[in-house]
């Protein structure tokens, strides 16, 4: 939920919470039965494709009842999920798409280190090139068909000679390491890259997915490559994204920086993130980047999260941070760095947060350059 003032200069009106519209409508009810004027703007939108976008209004000396309402409210739908789905998911597989890069085989190395610490299996995948020629002369079809059907033989065989001496490379650091019961394949399609790995994440059903977050193929400039990009924004399940100079050091003590924007998403992230941590010891770090004019309502929105982690995974020890800096990605950073946070987590919302956060290019490289691997959800929808 995002907490917004208005610009009326007597009665400011507060937004207080963003839902689906027959959320937004039961909130209203609630708050109108306990005597607060409560609105409802975008209500335009419920007919639309936007499956949310509901802002549910009050009156800004109705806030701090009217917040104790909304978390009241949440509760009862966390509730609700949790009975749902029970306890969080064990993660059993995961899913490691490949390109024989050092990326790669840093990304392999942080799969096989969660994997023996959750029991789980690692598939390894490679997609390899699909030739396509737009237009051809008919009278050359028999021969185009011959030699192409040799440069895919060619091609397959390549790519697989190339995979079993990946799959080796892997196997031998694993027997170094000493790491038993690891259970690793792989599997080689044809096609075009971030399309098949989709494919293959929906037949597969990965538990995550973990890839490096530059490819043989990108740029150097381009710190998140392409298919990188596209793995993060549309794959169905968590993606760990390991930038290309974070060397696999093994998995012990972890710190993790959760930076959380207050949605109720943040409740399903969190949940799934202590699914896949659980084995491991940590140290959360919830943070939200704050500013002066919202620095007061944040505090409440940081207190009611923090009371949320306090009551579901009290053992777990924990902080919440506000930090007041116009440019979030410097303050990204430079907690990052004070606090050495080995991994970075958020959600994404409608797929696109990547672009908000990580624009414009400078600061994507300034981020990307902490060297620290990225673990990102996705909102329910």
């Amino acid at each position: 939920n995002t907490i917004e003032i208005s610009t009326n200069m007597s009665d400011r009106i507060v937004t207080i919470a963003v839902h689906n519209y027959s959320r937004a409508e039961v909130l209203k009810s609630r708050l109108n039965a306990e005597g607060i004027e409560c609105y409802l703007k975008n209500v335009n939108l419920v007919y639309s494709a936007v499956a949310g976008g509901i802002e549910v209004r009050v009156h800004e000396d109705d806030l701090e009842p009217a917040l104790r309402i909304v978390e009241k409210v949440s509760e009862e739908y966390r509730e609700a999920d949790r009975q749902k789905s029970g306890e969080p998911k064990k993660v059993q597989r995961i899913l490691v798409p490949v390109d024989f890069s050092m990326y790669s085989k840093n990304a392999c190395r942080y799969a096989v280190g969660l994997a023996e610490k959750l029991n789980a299996s690692v598939k390894l995948l490679h997609v390899y090139y699909n030739p396509i020629v737009n237009s051809m002369p008919m009278t050359d079809t028999y021969y185009y068909q011959v030699n192409m059907d040799e440069i895919i033989r060619d091609i397959e065989l390549r790519a697989k000679e190339r995979m079993e001496k990946f799959y080796r490379e892997i196997k031998d650091w694993i027997e170094e390491q000493g790491l038993k019961n690891i259970s690793v394949d792989y599997t080689l399609v044809r096609g075009i890259s971030h399309e098949e790995i989709l494919i293959q994440a929906e037949e597969y059903n990965p538990d995550v997915i973990i890839i490096g977050t530059l490819g043989k193929s990108e740029k150097p400039t381009d710190l998140m490559g392409g298919v990188t990009r596209k793995i993060i924004e549309k794959a169905p399940v968590p993606v760990l994204a390991i930038p290309e100079a974070s060397e696999y050091r093994g998995i012990a003590n972890i710190n993790i920086m959760y930076v959380t924007e207050f949605d109720d998403s943040d409740f399903n992230a969190i949940h799934k993130l202590m699914a896949i941590m659980r084995p491991f010891s940590i140290r959360l770090y919830c943070v939200h980047i704050t500013s002066p004019e919202t620095n007061e309502l944040d505090q409440l929105k940081m207190e009611r999260l923090k009371t949320h982690i306090r009551e579901e995974y009290g053992h777990q020890r924990f902080e919440c941070d506000l930090i007041e800096k116009e440019d979030k990605l410097k303050g990204i950073q430079e907690f990052i760095e004070e606090k050495s946070i080995d991994i970075l987590s958020l959600v994404t919302h409608k797929r696109n947060i990547i672009e908000k956060i990580f624009n414009p290019g400078i600061e994507k490289k300034l981020l990307f350059h902490t060297n620290v691997p990225l673990l990102v959800f996705h909102a329910e929808r």
